[in-house]
Parts: structure tokens; sequence; C-alpha cells
């Protein structure tokens, strides 16, 4: 009997032993505030850039015609080099246009005599009139002659100048300056006038252009996302990379951008204009140009694993205040994603400490619940290293 209450004596002790270590343990949790670790949001000016695939065109065209047919007498350009406005590249047999226009002269010439003789008649017939020796009829008829042979002048003449064209149109010439390829005829060739070959090309290259191609939905994004609010690129504002990754030296700049959308592609056109000076940029070549757009000013950068979102929709965001407070922020306005980071424009300020890890621990601050934490070791920061190579890499 004694050793049974022996028993329930320790089994009663045990039992309060152990319910005294399990409220204990139970305190020590609920003492505690969970650990997180912070990230310290940083300014950034970040520079709106796009890469397009470009295409190099010629600023000016010409394709070199004959404006008569003959026989190619003479080439007057070497092939593959510069050539000036107003340069001799052909001539054309002038023969038979010579012979046309010689003719002319000499009509002229006729016309001009016989109108001649027609106003010395007109000029006696007067006097004659007023001495009655003719009637008024013979006179009318001698004025008519006299305007007829005036106006045969004036056909003369113009048949002079329109033979003096075609002369000179056997002297083919370069209408503008610039670099002229391979020619398609060579001497002793017989060409038409309105022929639909050219017989050689003149490109200008300097200043040259490139033409790029963007989704219309895109462009349409920079232009009028309202979220997005920068200061736009002045000046030149286009890079060019060739295909081996190099970069052209001089920057270019904007000319126009097309209205109009391609049906088939969905795509804009934009012609950017590149000085050209020492021939670098050639017609047809396949480049990359990169394009500004402008700067998001007091932008932040925020690690990714820190931004969530919710049923909404939103974006939204966990903030350790200096209090140790927990504040849960909602409708954060995100651009765009560099390397691990997102690039945030409203709702996150500049200095505030986002919680990146830890954030299991904080469920329940998002339906209201006053929460706190402590930060586990310093805020991170990036260095202005890691922050211009993140810059450098981001563009779209």
């Amino acid at each position: 009997m004694r050793f049974n209450k022996l028993l329930l004596t320790l089994a009663l002790s045990g039992l309060l032993l152990l319910t005294g270590c399990d409220n204990n343990q139970s305190q020590s949790a609920n003492g505690q505030l969970p650990k997180v670790t912070v990230f310290k949001v940083q300014p950034l000016d970040y520079t709106l850039k796009i890469s397009l695939p470009g295409r190099v065109v010629a600023s000016q065209i010409a394709e070199i015609r004959p404006q008569v047919s003959g026989i190619v007498l003479n080439r007057e350009f070497e092939e593959s080099s510069n050539v000036k406005a107003g340069q001799s590249l052909y001539q054309i047999d002038p023969a038979i246009y010579q012979a046309n226009y010689d003719s002319a002269v000499a009509s002229v010439e006729s016309a001009k005599a016989n109108a001649n003789i027609a106003q010395l008649t007109l000029k006696r017939y007067a006097g004659l009139l007023n001495t009655k020796s003719i009637s008024q009829q013979e006179y009318d008829k001698a004025a008519a002659d006299a305007k007829q042979a005036e106006a045969s002048v004036l056909v003369a003449q113009a048949a002079e100048h329109a033979a003096k064209v075609n002369l000179d149109y056997t002297k083919v010439y370069s209408p503008i300056d610039g670099y002229i390829g391979k020619s398609s005829v060579t001497e002793g060739a017989l060409v038409s006038a309105g022929q639909a070959a050219p017989l050689a090309l003149v490109q200008q290259l300097d200043p040259i252009y490139v033409d790029m191609t963007e989704a219309a939905t895109r462009y349409n994004k920079y232009l009028q996302d309202e979220n997005i609010v920068y200061e736009p690129a002045k000046g030149n504002n286009v890079d060019l990379f060739f295909n081996d990754g190099s970069k052209y030296a001089l920057s270019g700049s904007i000319k126009f951008s097309d209205m109009t959308v391609n049906e088939t592609t969905g795509t804009v056109t934009l012609r950017s204009q590149f000085s050209n000076s020492e021939g670098k940029i050639l017609p047809g070549m396949f480049v990359k140009p990169q394009m500004t757009l402008g700067t998001i000013k007091n932008a932040v950068l925020v690690p990714q694993q820190g931004i969530t979102s919710n049923q909404k929709g939103q974006y939204t965001a966990k903030i350790l205040k200096p209090d140790g407070a927990v504040e849960y922020r909602q409708d954060i306005k995100i651009y765009t994603g560099i390397g691990g980071y997102w690039v945030v424009t409203s709702g996150i300020n500049i200095g505030e400490e986002i919680i990146t890890t830890g954030l299991l621990n904080l469920t329940g601050v998002e339906t209201g619940t006053a929460m706190n934490a402590v930060a586990v070791g310093k805020p991170a920061e990036l260095t202005q290293e890691q922050l211009d190579s993140l810059i450098k890499n981001s563009v779209k």
C-alpha cells in the first residue's frame, strides 16, 4: 500500500515536471520575433534601351538610265569609285543627234528669213493701202502671212531646243554625289531610251540610313504606357552594333518613325541616320541598332524574391520599418526585370528595407494582423559596379 502511494506520487511529480517544461518551451517560442533578411532599396536612373533588327540602306539612290537611244561610245568613270553630281558617266554616239540639231538650227534661220520678208511686205502694203493702190483684203492677207511667219519661227525654235536636249542627253551624267558600282554595259552596247535595266547605280553613303522594325504593340507601349514616366532621349540616341559584336564609333539619330503598320508582319519601321565618312557601313548589311528611348528618373531596384502578387494581380511586398514593424505594401508598379531584380517605378520608396527571406513567418500581415520582425545581419545592397553591370546587360 505504501509502495503504491509512492509510485502515484512519483508519477504525478513527473507529469507536473513535463507540463512545466512544455509551458516554458511554448513561452520561449512565442517570445521570439521572426527572423528575416532585408534589402535596402537603392535609387536608379534607368535608361530605356531597346535592341532592334536593322538593315542598311543608302540615303539616296540614282538609277542611271539613258534618255536617248544609241551606241555607247565611252564609259567615263572608274567602276567601284566615288563620283560627283554632274560628272559624265557615259557617252552615247551623238552623230545622228548632232545632225538633227544642225538641221533644226537651219530651219530656224529659214523661218526667220521668211518672217522678215513677210514683215517687209506688210510695211509696203501699208503704204499702198493709204494711196488706195491695193484693196483692204490684200493688206489683211499680208498681215496674216506675217503673223504666220512669226509663228513658224517659234515652231522652228522649239524643234531646235528639242534637238539640243536630245544631243545633250547623249552625255549621261550623275545626278548625285555618291558611290558607283559596276557598269551593266560596255563600249559598243546598244541602249534604248527608257529601258528597264539601269546602266549603273549611284548610291549616296554619307550620311547613311538604317531601317529598323519593331512590333507595333511593343512600340505603342513605350509611347503610351502611363506607368512609364521618363525623360525622352535627345540628339544622337541610336548606337550601332555589327554582327560580330563590334560597336560603330559614332551614334546616330532617329530620322522618322512610320505611322503605318505593316499588315503582314504587324511591325512599324523606324529610320535612323548615321555619319559614314569612312564607308564602314554598307548598303544591304544586317546590323543591330540599339535605341535609347529615355531615362526613368528615381526608379528603385528590388530583388525579385522580395516581390509577390496577390489574388487581384497586384504586385506586393513586405517592408520592415525602423521600429521593427512589418508593413504590407500593395499596388507596386514594375517596369521590367534585370538580372534577378525588378525595376520599380512606384509603390516603394528609396531607402526602405524590403524583406527578401523569412516571408513564410509573416503570413497574416496581409489581412491586417500587426506583426514585428527582426533583421538578420546588415541590409543587403548592390555596389556601384554591380549596378552598372546590371544596367549594361538590360537592353530589351
